[in-house]
C-alpha cells in the first residue's frame, strides 16, 4: 500500500472509528462456539439457485422461499412435508441469471409491508430486461454472439390474495416503487427491507464492472452504489414514494434526497438486529479485501476510494483530505490469493445475521456472517473493544447466497446447492 505518513495516520483512526472495529482478518485463535448444520427442509425438492427466506407472524408454521430464477414459494416448516405452493412466479419479468442475465441478476428482494396485515402489500426487488440487440451466431468472439441487453433494477409493490392459510400475489396489481438503469449486469445490491421506523430501505451497488468505472461510490448525484431510504406507505402511481424529512442529504442540491448512505460496491446483504436497531451490512470486495460493518446515517463507507481498512488501489497516493470522514467497516478477511485455497479467507462475503437465538449461547448478540466460494462463516462482535477480531466458526455445507433469521432467532443458510440448511451446535 502507498500512502503518505500522514494518510497512514489516518487510516489507524479510521480502523479505531467504531466500536468493535478491527484490522485483523480472522482470528488465529480456536473457535469458541462449535457449529454444525441441519437441513432445515429435508422433505422439500432442492430450490433453484434460493437467495433469500422470510416469515410473518399471519404465517404461522410457514417459510417464503425466494429463487434466483424467479419463483417465490411458500411451504411449511414441518421438516417432512414436501407441500410447496407458488405464491408468485417472475420467471417471465425477471432476467434468469443463467439464461439470459448475469450472474448476479433476476428476484433478489422480497419483504412484507409493515402494515401486511391490513394492506396485504408486499414489496420486490428484481432485474428487468428493457432491451435485448441479438448477438452476431458466427462471431468468432464469444462476448460477440451473446445478445445485448439494456435492464434496469426494479422495486415494485404488489397486493395478494390470502386464502386458506396461503397466499398470492395480484401479478396485475404491480405499482413501480423504483426503477434505475444498470450499466452493467453485476453489483445489483438487492435487499428490500422495512426497518424499525416503518422505513424501505433499497440497497443498490455501484452499477458493475470493475474498478467503478461509472464513477458512481463517491457521487451523491447518482442512486447507484447507495442504500435508500424510502417512505413508501401511501404509494401511488403518481407519487410512488416519499423522501422522509429526516433523511441526511435532504436540502443539499448537490445531493439525492433519497440516500441514506453511500461509498459501498456491492453490498450483499443488509440486516437490522431486531434488540439493538443496529443496521449491518457486508460489501463484496474487489481484489483483495470483503467486509462488514454497521451502516449509519449519511455516512460514506469509502468505495473506491478504500477496499476493507486499506486504500484503494493498493498502490494509491491517497491524501488526508480524500480519507476523512469515511467509515470503516468492523471487520475484513482476505481474498484467496494466486487461486490457492485459504482456509481462513475467501472470494465473496455474504451478510449475515445478529444471533439472537437460544441454541448457540455463545453467539448471542454476534454477527454471524460467510463467504459464497470458500463457506467458511465467521462472527464478530458487536461491541465497544477495538480488538475484537473475526472468529472462524466453521464451513457451511453449501455456497453461502443468503442468511436469515428464524422467528425463534436461530439462523438459516440459504445455499446454491438447493438446500437451506439450519446453524445449530456442533457439540451434540
Amino acid at each position: 500500500m502507498h500512502v503518505s505518513e500522514s494518510s497512514a495516520f489516518l487510516l489507524t483512526a479510521l480502523a479505531l472509528a467504531l466500536p468493535g472495529a478491527a484490522q485483523d482478518t480472522a482470528s488465529d485463535e480456536q473457535a469458541s462456539v462449535e457449529i454444525a448444520f441441519e437441513n432445515a427442509f429435508p422433505g422439500q425438492e432442492r430450490f433453484d439457485r434460493p437467495v433469500l427466506i422470510e416469515f410473518h407472524d399471519q404465517f404461522e408454521g410457514q417459510a417464503f422461499v425466494v429463487e434466483q430464477t424467479g419463483n417465490l414459494f411458500q411451504v411449511p416448516r414441518d421438516p417432512e412435508s414436501a407441500d410447496r405452493h407458488l405464491v408468485a412466479d417472475f420467471t417471465a419479468k425477471a432476467l434468469h441469471p443463467r439464461n439470459d442475465g448475469g450472474n448476479e441478476e433476476g428476484l433478489l428482494g422480497f419483504a412484507f409491508a409493515p402494515d401486511f396485515v391490513e394492506s396485504g402489500y408486499v414489496f420486490v426487488y428484481f432485474s428487468d430486461e428493457v432491451d435485448r440487440i441479438p448477438g452476431d451466431p458466427n462471431a468468432r468472439n464469444r462476448r460477440r454472439r451473446r445478445p445485448r441487453i439494456t435492464r434496469d433494477s426494479v422495486v415494485s409493490r404488489f397486493e395478494t390474495k390470502r386464502e386458506n392459510g396461503l397466499l398470492t400475489f395480484d401479478m396485475d396489481s404491480e405499482l413501480e416503487i423504483l426503477r434505475l438503469r444498470q450499466p452493467w449486469s453485476n453489483h445489483n445490491g438487492g435487499t428490500v427491507i422495512f426497518g424499525p421506523d416503518q422505513m424501505l430501505y433499497v440497497v443498490l451497488g455501484d452499477g458493475g464492472a470493475a474498478n467503478d468505472m461509472g464513477g458512481n461510490g463517491q457521487n451523491l448525484e447518482t442512486l447507484l452504489a447507495a442504500v435508500l431510504r424510502l417512505d413508501v406507505s401511501g404509494a401511488t402511481e403518481s407519487s410512488p414514494y416519499k423522501v422522509p424529512a429526516d433523511n441526511p442529504f435532504v436540502g443539499d442540491e448537490s445531493a439525492r434526497d433519497e440516500i441514506w448512505a453511500y461509498g459501498l460496491r456491492n453490498p450483499w446483504r443488509i440486516s437490522f438486529d431486531p434488540e439493538t436497531g443496529h443496521l449491518w451490512y457486508a460489501d463484496v470486495g474487489q481484489n483483495l479485501w470483503e467486509e462488514v460493518g454497521r451502516l449509519q446515517r449519511g455516512g460514506n463507507f469509502g468505495w473506491p476510494l478504500m477496499e476493507g481498512f486499506e486504500v484503494f488501489p493498493p498502490d494509491a497516493d491517497r491524501s488526508e483530505g480524500e480519507l476523512k470522514g469515511l467509515v470503516p467497516p468492523i471487520g475484513q478477511y482476505a481474498h484467496q490469493r494466486d487461486g490457492a485455497p485459504d482456509p481462513d479467507g475467501g472470494l465473496s462475503v455474504t451478510g449475515g445475521e445478529v444471533y439472537r437465538g437460544q441454541t448457540l449461547t455463545g453467539l448471542k448478540g454476534r454477527y454471524v456472517f460467510g463467504d459464497f466460494v470458500t463457506r467458511n462463516v465467521w462472527a464478530v462482535r458487536d461491541g465497544a473493544d477495538p480488538n475484537s477480531r473475526l472468529e472462524l466458526l466453521g464451513k457451511a455445507p453449501g455456497p453461502i447466497s443468503s442468511i436469515h433469521r428464524e422467528p425463534e432467532g436461530e439462523l438459516l443458510f440459504c445455499g446454491f446447492d438447493g438446500r437451506i440448511v439450519r446453524l445449530v451446535s456442533g457439540d451434540d
